[in-house]
C-alpha cells in the first residue's frame, strides 16, 4: 500500500497539468460551497437577529397578569432557560396640561437585554437601579428644560373615581382624584422613541426591576425562553396551568407564543402543521430545486476531472494490477489522490468563499436604500463546517466513481484501453457530411465516439446552464408573484394612501373637507369600526355555508372567530361607520336610500351577507358564498362581548335595512366568517356610547383610504395631508402610509435578492466555463495520435482547425438544447407552486440574460477548442505515432 501511495504522489508530481485541473475543480466547488453556505447562513442569522430586535428573544408569554407569588412556578420549570419580567405598573401625578400622569414599569435586567425596548433608546443608557428611569421623547418635547441626568421627584399613588380605584390605563375623567402613597426621586438616564396618542392620559417611562424586591401581590407580565424550544406549545400551557391561570371559553389559556421566531427554528403551532397549502411552500420548493442543481454541478465537475486523470494513467494502473496490486488498493490510490489534491484547494476555497461573502455584504451595506438595516456578516463554524464536509464528501464521491470502475477492469484491459479507444461501429452522420463536408462528419464522429468521456462534461455544463437560468427564473417568478398577488390587488382596491387618526374623537367635518380638497385627491372615505358578538343557530346557515360543513365545522377548526356553546354559535359582526358623504355615495352605488338609516332609536344597517369560502379559495381565486339566511327587516340581537377576555354584558339590537354583497371601499380588511354591517356615523355613535369606555374610544379611531387621480399625485398628496394633520393632531395621534413606500420596500428587497443572485449566477457561469476548458483541453491532450493520423492521410492544418471549430459548435449547442426541456420543467414547477399562469409569466421571462449566457458558453467552448488545436497542429507526425513500450 505504501508503494501505491508513493506512486500516487510521484504521479501527482510529474503530471502537474492534470493535478492542477483537479485542484482547480476542487477549488471552484469549495469556493461556491463556502460562499453559498456563508450567504445562506448570514441571511438566516440576520433574519433571526432582526426578528429579535423587533420582537425580542423569547419563546412564550403568560399574556394574563401573573401574581408575584406565582413566579416561582415559572422559574422552577425544568425547560425554562431564562425569564424576562415586566413589573407592576406605577402611576405618578405630574403638573402637565396635556397629560396629567406619568406611567412607569420596571423591567428586569434580562428583559432589558433580550427584549426590544432597549432598541428604543434614542439617547442615554439602560436603567441599572430602581431609582433610574427612561422617559418617552414626548415628555422631553413638552418639557424642554429636562435633560438626561436630571432628577425627578414624583408622587406615586392610585387613580380613584367615586371612591373606587380605577385602572392606570383608563381614560381621564375630570372628576377623578389622585391619591398619593409614596414620594420617590428618580434620575433620568435615557430618552425613549415611544409615543402615545391623546386618548392616553400619561407619558410612558420604563425603569429597572430588581427581581428580589417583587411582592406577592405584584401583577407581572412574564416572558420566557426555553432550553428546548420544540416543546414550547406544550410547556407554556402547562406553566399557565401551574400558575392557576383560568382557560377562556374556548378552553385555551391566556398565553402568547413568538411564532415568527419559532418558525425560523422550524417549530410551528400544532394546527399549522396540518393546515397548509402548496403555495405556502413556493420559496422552499424553488430553493430546494436550485440547491439540488448546485449539488449536481459539483459532483459532475469534480468527477469529470478525476475521470480525466484516471483515464490518463489507466495503463499504469493496469500494470500495477498485473504485478499484484489488488482492486481495493487501486481504488484507494485514486481516492488518495483526491484527498491529497484537496489539502490546498479546500482551505483556500474556504477563505476565498469567506472573502467573496464579505465583499458582497460590504457592498450591499454600502448601497443606499437597498436595506433599512445593515446586514451583519456571520461566517462561523455553522457555515464553514458544512462547506468543508460537503467539499470533502464531493471529492470522495467524485473520486470513487472512476476508482471503482478502474478497479474492476482486468489488467490487460486497462493496459489496452490506456492506448486507444475501441471503436466497434461508427455511426454515419450524413447531414453533417452534406452541410460541412468531411470535417463536419469527422467532428460529429469524434463526439459520438467519445460520447462517454464527454458525457460528464456535457451533463455538468447542462446543469450549470440550468442552474443559471433557474436563478433568473426564480427571480422572475417572484417579480410576477408580487405584481399579480400584491400590487395588482392594491390597484384593484384603489387604495393609494391610508390615513389613521386616534385621538379619541371622530374626525371633524372641516378636517375631512380639507383632506378632500387636496389637489390630486380623487376620493376620500372616512370610516370607523368596532366588533360585536352575534349568536346564531344552525337554521340561519345559508345552503352554501351548510355545504362546506356549516358553522360547526368552522368552530371546530379553531381558525376563525366562531364559538360554539350548547348548539349555538357566536360569530363576530363588524359595525362600520362611514362619514355622511361617503355613506351617501355607498348607498347610491348599491341602490339603497341613505335617508332611512339615520333613525338612532331604530338603528338600521346595510348588511354585507357574503363571505369567503375557506375550503375552495386559494391564493388566486377567492370564492365568495352567501353567509346567512337573512331578509330585510330581520332583527339582529348583538352583544359587546366579542373576545374571550371581554367582561361586558351590554347587548343591543340592529335591524337589517338593506342586503348587499358589495363592500364599501375600505380595502381588504375583513376575512373569515364575519358579518359586516355598514351604517352612518350618527347611528354608530349612538350604539357604542353604551360600550365599555376603552372599547368605545377604540371605536372612534378613524381610517381613511385615499385614492389619487394618478400615481404622480401619490407623494405630493401624502405630503400635503401630513401638513394638514400636523395642524390638527399632535404626535402619536395620526399615522399615514402610501403604496409608494410599500413598493420601495419591496423594490429594495428584490434588489437585494437580485444582487446576491447575480453574484451567484456569475460565479456559476465561471464554473461552467472553467469546466469546459478543463474537459476540452484534457480530451484534446489524449487525442494527439488521432490528429497525427489525420495529418498523415492528407488533412491540412486548416481542415483540422475547421474540424475542431465544428466539433466545438456541436459540443456547445448540445447542453443548451438538453437544458430546454429541463428548463421548461423547472419553470412549470415554479409556476405551479406559485399559481401563476404561463401567459402572466411570459413578460417576466429573462430571455436576454439566458441567451447571453448561452452565447458565452458556446464561445468559451469554441475558444477552448481553438487554443487546444494549436498544440495538435504542431509536432512531428512520426514521433507522435510511435508506440510506447509496455
Amino acid at each position: 500500500m505504501n508503494i501505491l501511495k508513493e506512486y500516487t504522489l510521484d504521479y501527482i508530481k510529474h503530471n502537474k497539468k492534470s493535478s492542477i485541473a483537479i485542484m482547480i475543480a476542487i477549488l471552484i466547488a469549495t469556493i461556491l460551497l463556502s460562499a453559498l453556505s456563508g450567504a445562506l447562513y448570514t441571511f438566516y442569522t440576520d433574519e433571526v437577529r432582526l426578528l429579535i430586535l423587533e420582537n425580542g428573544n423569547w419563546h412564550a408569554e403568560l399574556f394574563d397578569n401573573t401574581p408575584g407569588d406565582k413566579l416561582k412556578y415559572v422559574t422552577a420549570h425544568p425547560n425554562v432557560e431564562r425569564v424576562m419580567i415586566k413589573g407592576t405598573w406605577k402611576i405618578a401625578k405630574i403638573d402637565d396640561p396635556r397629560r396629567p400622569y406619568l406611567a412607569m414599569r420596571g423591567l428586569s435586567q434580562s428583559y432589558w437585554e433580550d427584549m426590544p425596548e432597549h432598541t428604543a433608546i434614542l439617547e442615554g443608557r439602560i436603567p441599572k437601579s430602581e431609582n433610574e428611569i427612561a422617559l418617552s421623547k414626548q415628555y422631553f418635547e413638552n418639557h424642554p428644560d429636562l435633560k438626561i441626568g436630571d432628577s425627578l421627584t414624583l408622587d406615586l399613588g392610585n387613580r380613584k373615581l367615586n371612591g373606587k380605584q380605577i385602572d392606570f390605563n383608563a381614560p381621564f375623567k375630570d372628576e377623578e382624584l389622585f391619591v398619593p402613597t409614596v414620594k420617590r426621586i428618580y434620575t433620568v438616564v435615557a430618552k425613549l422613541d415611544i409615543t402615545t396618542n391623546s386618548m392616553t392620559p400619561y407619558y410612558m417611562a420604563y425603569g429597572y426591576l430588581n427581581e428580589t424586591n417583587i411582592l406577592p401581590e405584584d401583577q407581572l407580565t412574564v416572558y420566557m425562553r426555553f432550553k428546548n424550544p420544540r416543546s414550547t406549545y406544550e410547556d407554556i400551557n402547562n406553566i399557565a396551568k401551574s400558575v392557576c391561570s383560568k382557560p377562556d371559553e374556548y378552553g385555551k389559556y391566556m398565553v402568547r407564543t413568538n411564532d415568527s421566531l419559532l418558525a425560523k427554528y422550524l417549530i410551528f403551532p400544532p394546527k399549522q402543521r396540518t393546515d397548509f397549502k402548496l403555495w405556502m411552500l413556493s420559496q422552499p420548493v424553488m430553493i430546494t430545486v436550485i440547491v439540488l442543481l448546485v449539488a449536481g454541478v459539483f459532483v459532475f465537475i469534480i468527477n469529470n476531472a478525476f475521470a480525466m486523470s484516471a483515464n490518463a494513467r489507466l495503463k499504469q494502473l493496469g500494470m500495477l494490477k498485473s504485478i499484484g496490486a489488488s482492486p481495493k488498493q487501486v481504488q484507494h490510490s485514486v481516492i488518495f489522490e483526491g484527498f491529497v489534491l484537496s489539502v490546498i484547494p479546500v482551505p483556500v476555497g474556504l477563505f476565498i468563499g469567506w472573502a467573496l461573502d464579505y465583499g458582497l455584504f460590504s457592498y450591499i451595506n454600502s448601497v443606499k436604500n437597498l436595506r433599512d438595516y445593515n446586514i451583519v456578516f456571520t461566517f462561523g463554524l455553522p457555515a464553514a463546517l458544512p462547506s468543508v464536509l460537503l467539499a470533502l464528501l464531493t471529492v470522495w464521491l467524485s473520486a470513487l466513481i472512476p476508482a471503482r470502475k478502474i478497479s474492476r477492469l482486468m489488467p490487460i484491459d486497462a493496459i489496452r484501453q490506456g492506448e486507444d479507444i475501441k471503436i466497434k461501429k461508427v455511426k454515419k452522420h450524413n447531414i453533417a457530411s452534406k452541410i460541412f463536408g468531411i470535417e463536419g462528419e469527422l467532428a460529429q464522429n469524434a463526439l459520438y465516439i467519445r460520447r462517454k468521456s464527454y458525457r460528464t462534461a456535457s451533463i455538468s455544463l447542462t446543469l450549470s446552464f440550468l442552474l443559471f437560468s433557474g436563478f433568473l427564473n426564480f427571480m422572475a417568478v417572484n417579480d410576477a408573484k408580487n405584481k399579480i398577488f400584491y400590487f395588482d390587488k392594491l390597484k384593484e382596491q384603489q387604495q393609494n394612501i391610508s390615513l389613521y387618526t386616534e385621538d379619541g374623537n371622530m374626525t371633524e367635518p372641516e378636517f375631512e373637507n380639507q383632506i378632500r380638497s387636496v389637489e390630486g385627491a380623487k376620493s376620500v372615505l372616512f370610516a370607523s369600526e368596532v366588533p360585536a358578538g352575534l349568536w346564531l343557530s344552525t337554521d340561519m346557515e345559508s345552503y352554501e355555508l351548510r355545504g362546506i360543513g356549516g358553522l360547526k365545522r368552522i368552530a371546530d377548526s379553531g381558525k376563525f372567530s366562531v364559538y360554539e356553546e350548547k348548539g349555538k354559535f357566536r360569530i363576530q359582526t363588524n359595525l362600520i361607520a362611514l362619514d355622511d358623504q361617503s355613506f351617501a355615495e355607498y348607498c347610491k352605488q348599491i341602490g339603497a336610500d341613505s335617508s332611512m338609516f339615520y333613525d338612532t332609536k331604530r338603528p338600521l344597517t346595510i348588511v354585507v351577507n357574503e363571505v369567503q369560502d375557506d375550503m375552495h379559495s386559494d391564493l388566486r381565486n377567492e370564492v365568495r358564498i352567501p353567509f346567512l339566511k337573512l331578509n330585510v327587516g330581520d332583527k339582529l340581537n348583538e352583544e359587546e362581548k366579542t373576545y374571550p377576555e371581554d367582561t361586558s354584558d351590554f347587548s343591543f339590537q340592529t335591524e337589517i335595512g338593506f342586503l348587499t354583497n358589495q363592500m364599501p371601499a375600505v380595502g381588504d380588511r375583513y376575512g373569515g366568517y364575519q358579518l359586516i354591517q355598514v351604517m352612518p356615523r350618527s347611528t354608530y355613535l349612538k350604539i357604542i356610547e353604551n360600550f365599555q369606555e376603552v372599547r368605545a374610544l377604540r371605536g372612534k379611531r378613524v381610517f381613511a383610504p385615499i385614492v389619487v387621480q394618478s400615481e404622480d399625485f401619490i407623494q405630493p398628496v401624502t405630503d400635503k395631508i401630513i401638513e394638514i394633520c400636523d395642524k390638527w393632531y399632535g404626535s402619536g395621534d395620526y399615522s399615514i402610509w402610501n403604496v409608494l413606500e410599500m413598493r420601495q420596500t419591496d423594490t429594495n428587497s428584490r434588489n437585494l435578492l437580485k444582487t446576491v443572485m447575480l453574484c451567484v449566477a456569475v460565479f456559476l457561469a465561471l464554473i461552467g466555463i472553467s469546466n469546459v476548458f478543463a474537459t476540452v483541453s484534457g480530451n484534446l491532450r489524449q487525442r494527439k495520435k488521432e490528429f497525427a493520423m489525420l495529418r498523415s492521410v492528407g488533412i491540412s492544418p486548416k481542415g483540422i482547425k475547421r474540424m475542431l471549430l465544428l466539433e466545438g459548435i456541436l459540443f456547445g449547442i448540445m447542453p443548451i438544447v438538453l437544458s430546454i426541456p429541463l428548463n421548461l420543467i423547472v419553470i412549470g414547477v415554479f409556476l405551479k407552486v406559485n399559481m401563476i399562469y404561463l401567459k402572466e409569466f411570459l413578460p417576466f421571462l429573462p430571455v436576454l440574460p439566458i441567451l447571453i449566457f448561452g452565447g458565452v458558453i458556446l464561445l468559451s467552448i469554441i475558444l477552448s477548442y481553438v487554443m487546444g488545436g494549436r498544440m495538435l497542429r504542431k509536432g512531428d507526425i512520426v514521433d507522435i505515432l510511435k508506440d510506447e513500450a509496455v
